[in-house]
């Protein structure tokens, strides 16, 4: 997935709104108290001359922006993006003078009778040039401002947009591991019962395709009702007990309200995944516990088995522990806390999550 790319148009309505703010400014402050006497009765002169500056204004600031900032921020380390940048300074000089000795000298003094300058005597091409490049080398910096603000928040924006596609893409790889890794375990239990004409055979495989409903049609989405997520963890239990005859011995205990809170799906499977595959199941005096407190925003999980003697213990190991660990650290960031004791004797884990 490519991140898409910021729609500059989305922008204009704001350089729009911010301009006729500047001209409307501009013309108040130009009829309360002018330079140059116009007659009051011509409104219409004033919103031409402001509207006249402001083009000028305007063209200092924008003009930098693809002259100047564009090839600086474009390009490299390099000579070149620098000497374009500095080409593109002094073009945008010369073009502002350019604009504003058309404006005034061939619109303003002879369509509207207004001359800027019929009480300069210092006047000349030279001072007109330097003064152009004095009076508006501000705009020329605010636009150089603004392109380099715009230029880095579209960055972020683009880092943001490749992490949460890359975050996205990661979820559901990690999703993709979870269906073989619980398919394995089950249908090894599933195989012995049918090896052993366990009449137990076919309600486990009922219980099955229930689990494979879930895990086709709701695990896939980013939240689901913790309901769902608890039946699910529900029919894996039953589906152990099945396997092992009812000779299984789990505390299990549910504590709070089921009152519409939700879940990532399928994060605290592998923890009971792992508890049944290495842990003793058969020993009353020792049951696998599971203890699940809620509330409406947070949900405590503690999960403890004894395990197995070390040579009797399965040493292939597994991906679901390292897999939910990721899980949590990209769905629950700052918003979890997961303690694991792994003893010779016994597997512990408390998670406490908030919803």
């Amino acid at each position: 997935m490519i991140a898409a790319r910021p729609r500059a148009w989305s922008e204009w309505p704001v350089h729009l709104l911010v301009w006729t703010l500047l001209l409307v400014k501009d013309v108040v402050a130009t009829y309360g108290s002018p330079t140059y006497q116009v007659p009051k009765t011509a409104a219409g002169t004033y919103w031409l001359l402001a509207l006249g500056y402001l083009l000028i204004n305007a063209t200092a600031f924008y003009l930098p922006v693809g002259l100047v900032a564009r090839p600086l921020l474009a390009g490299g380390r390099e000579w070149r993006p620098f000497a374009r940048a500095g080409g593109g300074l002094l073009l945008s000089l010369l073009l502002i003078t350019a604009v504003r000795y058309g404006l005034e000298f061939q619109v303003f003094k002879p369509l509207l009778g207004f001359d800027n300058y019929q009480m300069n005597r210092a006047f000349t091409a030279r001072w007109f040039v330097e003064n152009s490049v004095r009076f508006y080398f501000d705009y020329v910096l605010y636009g150089l401002l603004y392109a380099v603000i715009r230029h880095s928040l579209r960055a972020e924006r683009r880092r943001r947009e490749t992490e949460q596609a890359n975050t996205t893409a990661e979820l559901t790889f990690l999703r993709s591991q979870l269906n073989p890794h619980f398919l394995f375990n089950t249908l090894n239990d599933i195989y012995a019962l049918v090896y052993q004409k366990s009449d137990a055979a076919p309600g486990a495989l009922l219980r099955l395709s229930e689990l494979l409903r879930y895990m086709l049609h709701e695990a896939p989405h980013d939240r689901v009702p913790l309901a769902r997520e608890l039946a699910y963890l529900d029919g894996l239990i039953d589906l152990q007990r099945l396997g092992m005859k009812g000779s299984l011995h789990l505390d299990y205990q549910l504590l709070g309200p089921l009152d519409g809170q939700t879940i990532a799906p399928l994060l605290l499977v592998s923890f009971v995944e792992n508890a049944f595959k290495h842990g003793v199941l058969t020993d009353a005096a020792r049951p696998v516990t599971l203890h699940l407190a809620l509330t409406a925003t947070s949900l405590d999980f503690y999960l403890r088995n004894a395990k197995q003697a070390p040579q009797q213990q399965d040493q292939l190991g597994g991906i679901g522990l390292a897999n939910v660990r990721r899980r949590l650290a990209l769905l629950y960031p700052a918003r979890h806390t997961l303690t694991v004791a792994d003893t010779l004797t016994a597997f512990q884990v408390t998670l406490h999550l908030a919803l």
